[in-house]
């Protein structure tokens, strides 16, 4: 069996991408659970709420999607996207559901903010890799 062809390869190496995506969000997400875990003793539950809330998530989504446009060779903000809906989707898993409209948007609304922090993190890394690689004459 000859080697595989181009399009192949760049497939396989999406899937990776996503793949690689999707084990680093979880790995990261109880990475910070533990750490808040050891750091809670002082603080209150709404506290704690709030950190996760406005600092850990967005940093996950964005280091996750900066990563993947790092590594990405084309079309980073697609790969993200779909590294990053499973960990989108556990957040969104919560057992209380939305009834009316304004618990809707409250409810999606910072899961689509960390998405759009993801993708755009990923344009910016890949726009940045290959700005620079081609600036140095790496690629043509």
């Amino acid at each position: 069996m000859g080697p595989l062809p181009c399009y192949t390869r760049l497939m396989l190496r999406k899937v990776l991408l996503v793949l690689m995506a999707v084990v680093l969000s979880y790995g990261l997400t109880a990475l910070a659970g533990y750490v808040l875990y050891l750091s809670s003793e002082a603080r209150s539950e709404a506290h704690l709420s709030m950190v996760i809330r406005f600092i850990v998530n967005p940093l996950i989504f964005a280091l996750i999607g900066s990563l993947v446009g790092f590594l990405s060779k084309d079309r980073p903000v697609p790969t993200s996207i779909a590294g990053l809906a499973p960990l989108a989707i556990l957040l969104l898993s919560g057992p209380k559901k939305p009834v009316s409209i304004s618990d809707w948007l409250n409810w999606l609304g910072p899961i689509l903010v960390y998405m759009l922090l993801g993708a755009t993190a990923a344009a910016f890394a890949w726009r940045s890799r290959h700005k620079s690689a081609r600036q140095s004459g790496l690629l043509a």
